[in-house]
């Protein structure tokens, strides 16, 4: 129920018959201490009104911050099979330039892990570097991860360097928002699951006749690494050995 509330008079007219006079009196200066009151500045009351603007400022001058793209950047992990990119068919001339693909993947993100798996031979006399699945990313901006191959005796070689990379993704899975794996390997779809199922996001990079189709479909977007040429290797042109006739130009005096 709502009650009707008359309001408080600010002109009294006098009695004119001169009674009543100090009530009147009294409730005029009833209403002008009220306006007063009512009006007055209150004890810290122009501080927190120049503390609620400069609250409007900052939030104003972050949103538009954020608006212009200059809010938190995206913690990227690149993991790289290099078997699975790298041991390629001889008669293919693709190669992949991996510092151009690191630099490719990390974009406008904030690289946080890049790390790069390599099997090697244990019984390799060189150096290090020089290793076959090494010598691609090595000095790239890579850690290289590496295990010795086994060879079993029906021939087959196995490094399981799978398990480690899977691992090592699941343990760094607080420090970042994106993981970009660079392999076509199926055997990763259940932690491209178990990554998703976090709240990463999953990109893949993988030349398009290596890339599992589970793969692909598991996550969130896949690169194929045949068609980007602009992260390939550029061999450059052999130089054409002289023929004869210009050979004997050449010593003609």
């Amino acid at each position: 129920m709502v009650r009707q509330i008359s309001p408080i008079p600010e002109n009294i007219s006098a009695d004119v018959n001169g009674t009543g006079h100090s009530d009147d009196q009294e409730l005029r200066v009833l209403v002008e201490e009220l306006k007063q009151a009512v009006t007055a500045e209150r004890p810290g009351e122009r501080e927190l009104v120049a503390s609620i603007k400069e609250l409007g400022r900052i939030s104003s001058a972050n949103g538009d911050q954020a608006g212009a793209g200059n809010g938190p950047k995206l913690r990227l992990g690149v993991f790289v099979d290099t078997a699975n990119v790298s041991d390629r068919d001889p008669d293919d001339p693709i190669r992949i330039d991996f510092s151009k693909l690191l630099n490719h993947v990390t974009a406008d993100r904030r690289l946080i892990h890049a790390r790069a798996y390599c099997p090697i031979y244990a019984d390799f006399a060189g150096r290090l570097e020089h290793q076959r699945s090494v010598a691609p990313v090595w000095g790239l901006g890579y850690d290289v991860v590496t295990k010795p191959i086994k060879v079993f005796s029906d021939g087959t070689r196995k490094a399981d360097l799978d398990i480690v990379l899977v691992m090592d993704v699941i343990r760094r899975v607080p420090t970042m928002d994106v993981v970009a794996l660079v392999s076509g390997d199926g055997d990763y779809v259940p932690m491209v699951d178990f990554l998703r199922e976090h709240g990463l996001r999953v990109e893949t990079y993988s030349f398009s006749d290596a890339i599992s189709e589970d793969l692909r479909v598991a996550a969130n977007d896949w690169t194929d690494l045949s068609a980007s040429k602009a992260l390939h290797v550029r061999k450059s042109r052999a130089r054409r050995p002289a023929s004869r006739a210009s050979r004997s130009r050449a010593t003609t005096p």
